[in-house]
């Protein structure tokens, strides 16, 4: 009776090869062909009944995912938008939806297949609903905001590196904005609704332009509407909306840009709207100058036009004026040059952590650098396209830091070790972050920080959960 109740374990008694498995690809997309003559739908789902049989017969083997992967897109390329490049197409996405970490090229003819993931499952679905989730909460928690700012920038990592992914939840992400506006300004702002809108908007940014295509305008239209819907709401407190209105105002004049004849219809839908937002708030210089780029209907109706007008002057909304130049006032390479300076500096800073490393010290240099940064730091938490002037710097020193982090090893585990109670914590408290750089010693740093706790008789169980998770979060992105 044993037997009934032992695990099943899968057995490779195929040892399918690189041409079986191109033979395999073909016969699917073939009988995927065939089905098309029933719609779509019915192609799509023949390719998710079949998905587990490739799957299977790459027996997890990254390599062979990888060649199904290159075959698709060469016949991508062959077949063009012909019946049968579009099923290597939806069978493309379908594999990436399966396997994302094996970062599948995401090129445009994969970003306008997105239709195909409608109605399939993807292996991250639930770890992107929870991320969506905790960008929503509104606790004013400590903890809970740690989580929001995890949250925030695990979907902005998604929204560059996997849009399509984060795409698919756009409906939920627009649905959470709902039924947070009736609140009065200071409750609004106070509970963090307002921190939600500001980081789905600079989520959106970063989806750009994918976002503007037409199968996600629905949910596009109803995040936008929202967005609406706290301008009016709270259009005496205009002041403090003042980076929000900035954001949304650049976002839809590169809505304009890309999709012009759905941007102008939705902004011509809410002219009212947005009038009677300008007209009442006479500080709103960016709105009443998009509204007159976009020659929107007046309030006085002489201008009004129906739903069905608009259609017919569609090809003529690509090319309103729209009035950027004054709009506002982008940073210049002159101004973020003292800046520049001071974190070029950085680059002397590697080998002088290398040398006060195991001496626990921090040099002039190595001050001066963590000074600017966190500048740059402060500066961005406001204007976030700052960091595009600082990227090549940002890069090598997260680099470095990397590279050197292990040189800090023993002077970190005596601190660990230390008999002073505020060098413990002062080390427990960087922790997760240390062992994120230091991921090759993991192991070593959280046992030490786990027999802290056991005779050090304090509860270190909080940071060794979040160096987890945080390690976790960076093996999934």
């Amino acid at each position: 009776m044993s037997g009934w109740f032992q695990k099943r374990r899968e057995e490779l008694v195929l040892r399918v090869q690189a041409p079986e498995l191109i033979g395999l690809v073909e016969l699917i997309l073939a009988e995927a062909e065939a089905r098309s003559q029933d719609g779509d739908a019915a192609a799509c789902s023949l390719l998710q009944a079949r998905l587990p049989l490739l799957l299977s017969c790459c027996r997890g083997d990254d390599e062979s995912v990888r060649k199904v992967t290159a075959h698709l897109t060469g016949c991508i390329q062959q077949w063009g938008d012909s019946v049968l490049g579009q099923r290597c197409r939806d069978l493309l996405v379908q594999l990436y939806l399966q396997r994302p970490e094996l970062r599948v090229p995401v090129h445009e003819v994969l970003l306008h297949s997105a239709g195909a993931t409608g109605s399939s499952v993807c292996k991250l679905d639930g770890l992107i609903h929870r991320f969506i989730t905790l960008l929503a909460d509104t606790s004013d928690s400590r903890s809970s905001e740690n989580r929001v700012a995890d949250a925030n920038m695990a979907c902005r990592k998604l929204a560059v590196a996997h849009p399509i992914l984060l795409l698919r939840h756009l409906p939920m992400i627009a649905a959470l904005l709902h039924g947070r506006t009736h609140l009065n300004f200071q409750e609004f702002r106070q509970q963090n609704h307002l921190t939600f809108f500001l980081h789905v908007l600079g989520v959106l940014e970063l989806l750009q332009p994918q976002v503007f295509q037409s199968e996600h305008q629905g949910a596009l239209w109803d995040c936008l509407l929202s967005f609406i819907r706290l301008l009016l709401n709270y259009r005496k407190s205009s002041r403090h909306l003042a980076p929000f209105i900035s954001k949304f105002v650049q976002f839809t004049h590169k809505y304009i840009t890309y999709n012009a004849p759905a941007a102008v219809s939705f902004l011509q839908k809410h002219s009212d709207a947005l009038h009677d937002l300008s007209f009442d708030s006479s500080d709103l210089v960016m709105l009443k100058s998009l509204l007159a780029g976009l020659s929107l209907p007046s309030r006085d109706g002489r201008t009004d036009r129906g739903l069905d007008e608009e259609g017919e002057d569609e090809s003529s909304a690509g090319s309103l004026p729209l009035v950027s130049v004054s709009l506002f006032t982008p940073l210049t390479a002159a101004e973020m040059a003292p800046y520049m300076k001071r974190l070029s500096r950085g680059q002397t800073v590697e080998g002088e952590f290398g040398s006060l490393a195991l001496l626990g010290q921090v040099g002039p240099a190595v001050g001066d650098l963590l000074e600017v940064l966190s500048d740059i730091d402060e500066m961005s938490r406001r204007r976030p396209e700052i960091l595009g002037f600082f990227s090549t710097n940002l890069q090598r020193l997260m680099s470095s830091a990397e590279d050197i982090a292990a040189d800090f090893l023993p002077t970190f585990m005596y601190c660990l070790g230390s008999r002073d109670f505020e060098v413990v914590q002062t080390a427990l408290r960087n922790l997760p972050e240390y062992t994120l750089l230091c991921q090759e010693h993991a192991a070593v740093l959280l046992h030490r920080a786990f027999l802290v706790g056991m005779y050090g008789q304090m509860d270190t169980s909080a940071q060794i959960s979040e160096a987890l998770r945080i390690l976790h979060m960076e093996a999934v992105m």
